[in-house]
């Protein structure tokens, strides 16, 4: 049997309609079979460790009044933000601290910026901590001379291979820093 350039033709480009069905259906159901488990995680809550997620009903966190820190002569004020955080077993915690400068209504409060600390607790405890910061000037009013400055902090624990939720935050008292 001869076989003509036709023939050749034909056949090669049979050969490459079906390789590029046969990729074409192969792409398809991979990204079905991709495309369903990620549909489903949507509907699905993150699980998270018993252990981990029962700290906060024990668990407690303070937040201190800020206070100056320091006045050096030559430079800026700086203000101590300190608090406390209390876990009954071992893990390790990362505390949020947020710091904010209260304004009267109708002027939102000024964000002055966010710390974190970290320390692991072997056997719980208590796990202090205090952010130092140069106090900033939010306020220019020409008889405004003060700053009023405030904390807002949370804490989460890591714990069996799972971080826990952040807890509710705390808020601490305004201290008034004379600038």
């Amino acid at each position: 049997m001869f076989v003509t350039k036709a023939m050749k033709t034909h056949r090669v480009l049979g050969s490459k309609i079906a390789l590029v069905s046969a990729v074409s259906l192969s792409l398809a159901a991979g990204a079905a079979a991709v495309a369903a488990p990620a549909q489903a995680a949507g509907t699905e809550r993150p699980s998270i460790s018993s252990q981990a997620s029962s700290l906060f009903i024990t668990g407690r966190i303070t937040a201190d009044k800020p206070y100056e820190a320091g006045s050096p002569a030559s430079g800026p004020k700086s203000v101590a933000y300190a608090g406390r955080v209390f876990i009954p077993s071992r893990g390790l915690v990362q505390v949020k601290q947020e710091r904010w400068e209260r304004d009267q209504w109708p002027d939102r409060d000024d964000y002055l910026g966010t710390s974190y600390f970290s320390k692991y607790l072997p056997y719980g405890g208590t796990f202090t901590f205090k952010g130092t910061h140069v106090l900033k000037r939010t306020d220019f009013g020409f008889w405004d001379r003060t700053e009023e400055v405030y904390q807002k902090v949370s804490y989460r624990v890591y714990k069996n291979g799972h971080w826990s939720p952040w807890s509710s935050s705390v808020y601490s008292s305004t201290a008034i820093i004379l600038r």
